[in-house]
């Protein structure tokens, strides 16, 4: 998954696909900022975007503008202030989400079905509310949460922890730890624009070919049923009643 996909990052978001489509074809998720730092997309964007909708096999949606408004904390004192979703109140959590989708309706054809709430902080995010816009799945650090309840734990390699770099290096250990020591567990390689810039893409693509070695297949969550609205409950009176396990 590459977060923080907006044009501001396009030489960035064309490296990734440059270099790891070759490995993985388009089995890789673009999370989209569609209002990056207040900025919506606009036309001239649309040259950048087709080549993200031609190059990434599936569309999220990462925060709208990424900035948390007001207020700070422990995680914007580590994210730079990038932790959007806190702080905004049920109000503005819900113009942000419907500006969000707007957005990427207009440039994409569709709205996502998934949700990464940036620096994986949801604020008033809830299933729920993801779900009164169209998204059933939200990622986070250590799992994927659905709108019907079901959670799903991964393990996570991620790189653009902190400005600090050493923190990026630790990002990157704690995924490795997670993998050897929950081998069943879902693997979810996490980019960013930034790690490009701190030279870290030899580590990433070997992380990648090392999982391709092990047998694992790159696949997008959709693929897996993700993003689908949960099934109504079935009508009992129109069910016959099982039979009793005794019965036969």
């Amino acid at each position: 998954m590459l977060h923080d996909v907006a044009p501001c990052f396009e030489a960035e978001v064309d490296e990734f696909a440059r270099v790891l489509g070759p490995l993985v074809g388009t089995a890789m998720s673009a999370a989209v900022v569609p209002c990056w730092g207040g900025k919506p997309l606009d036309e001239a964007d649309r040259p950048f975007l087709e080549r993200v909708a031609r190059n990434y096999g599936n569309i999220q949606l990462h925060g709208c503008e990424h900035f948390r408004p007001k207020g700070r904390g422990l995680v914007s004192l580590f994210a730079s202030g990038k932790d959007e979703m806190n702080g905004l109140d049920a109000t503005e959590t819900d113009r942000r989400l419907e500006l969000g989708q707007s957005l990427l309706t207009r440039y994409f054809g569709r709205p996502a079905t998934g949700f990464i709430a940036p620096t994986y902080q949801v604020g008033l995010a809830t299933p729920g509310c993801l779900a009164r816009h169209g998204m059933h799945y939200t990622v986070g650090y250590r799992g994927i949460t659905c709108s019907s309840g079901e959670a799903t734990p991964i393990a996570t390699w991620i790189w653009d922890v902190s400005p600090i770099k050493l923190l990026c290096r630790a990002g990157y250990r704690l995924g490795e730890l997670q993998h050897r020591f929950r081998p069943g567990v879902l693997p979810c390689v996490t980019l960013h624009p930034l790690d490009l810039q701190r030279r870290f893409l030899p580590q990433i693509t070997r992380t990648v070919e090392k999982l391709l070695r092990e047998g694992r297949t790159p696949r997008l969550l959709e693929s897996h049923g993700y993003g689908q609205a949960p099934a109504a409950p079935a009508d009992e009176s129109s069910v016959p009643p099982r039979t009793p396990p005794h019965a036969n």
